[in-house]
């Protein structure tokens, strides 16, 4: 058992309930988005915000009604985002199996993430819980600036680290930030503490994000991204920054010459991928992402000391170790 397996039944009836409410709050009258929803059922990533969402309510002592829906919410989102995603990116994988894009074609996976947005916002307003709306609206305003700042240094690559940390910040920090400030806004704590919980989550976040870019770089790793896959988007992330910033001007030159045609010749993906072991460019990254978490650990020993403040101390941990 994986610790959101243990985390998930730390929760109980919690999660036990928040799955039915999932379930049930996607349920329509069309045939087709019921199987493509289905699918999407069928192949669930870690549910790590609405895990966030109901861990952070219990340490305020709340988890009733407002937190499932808040945590169906985030989650609906996120599952929104990566269905266009799929389609920015041409993935035909997700989670080890075919995306949407794949099986149904794009429209079916652009509408489908239409629908999945426009039902959160559905779901907020039927339960009343319209105090997470300002909340909810900065972080898909932010998601999507990340991502088309993302696409635009891919076209120009003249990413920066500051840029890099602001983009990262935007399309992934942000949204794990509002899972757990979700969980504090329904316990109706004060404001100030719900933006400090805010500010845990977002270095979860950015550690969480992190990863996720180190895996680039791993030959062998069990996320289900193939190596090499940012590179052949053209994508700088923090290892291969670090790796540009070590070298000459010569070698620099010559690799950014080799990520332009990394989306055409396997072996300029396989050029990069050394360059960046060579010049310690995961090291770097590692440092950094831990950096983020140990704050992020230090930061939650504020809360009160229960069962779901250690289990939050785990997945902040869980952000810098997990293998997929």
């Amino acid at each position: 058992m994986n610790i959101l397996d243990d985390i998930k039944k730390l929760l109980g009836d919690d999660w036990v309930r928040f799955e039915e409410f999932f379930r049930e709050t996607l349920q329509n009258k069309v045939d087709l988005l019921n199987t493509v929803n289905n699918y999407l059922l069928e192949h669930r990533g870690k549910q790590l915000r609405p895990v966030l969402t109901l861990l952070t309510a219990n340490s305020f002592s709340a988890c009733g009604q407002p937190a499932l829906v808040a945590a169906a919410i985030v989650e609906i989102v996120h599952t929104a985002s990566l269905l266009h995603d799929d389609v920015v990116d041409n993935a035909d994988r997700r989670r080890g199996a075919a995306s949407v894009k794949r099986i149904w074609r794009s429209n079916i996976a652009v509408l489908t993430g239409d629908y999945w947005f426009a039902r959160a916002f559905q779901v907020m307003t039927k339960y009343k819980e319209t105090r997470l709306l300002p909340w909810f609206n900065a972080c898909m305003v932010a998601m999507t600036e990340g991502e088309i700042w993302q696409l635009e240094k891919a076209q120009k690559l003249d990413i920066t680290e500051d840029d890099y940390y602001q983009i990262i910040g935007r399309k992934t920090a942000e949204l794990l930030a509002l899972s757990m400030a979700c969980g504090a806004i329904v316990a109706n704590v004060d404001e100030a503490v719900a933006k400090r919980i805010y500010d845990i989550g977002y270095l979860m976040g950015m550690a969480f994000q992190i990863r996720d870019d180190i895996f680039d770089y791993e030959q062998h790793n069990q996320s289900g991204k193939p190596a090499g896959n940012d590179i052949r988007e053209r994508k700088i992330t923090l290892p291969l920054l670090y790796a540009l910033r070590q070298a000459g001007e010569k070698e620099r030159e010559d690799i950014l010459r080799h990520i332009r045609h990394a989306a055409r010749k396997t072996r300029s993906v396989t050029k990069v991928i050394r360059f960046v072991h060579r010049h310690k460019g995961q090291e770097y990254a590692e440092k950094v992402m831990l950096e983020y978490s140990g704050k992020a650990i230090a930061m939650l020993q504020e809360l009160p000391g229960t069962p779901y403040r250690a289990a939050l101390i785990d997945l902040a941990k869980f952000m810098t170790t997990r293998r997929k």
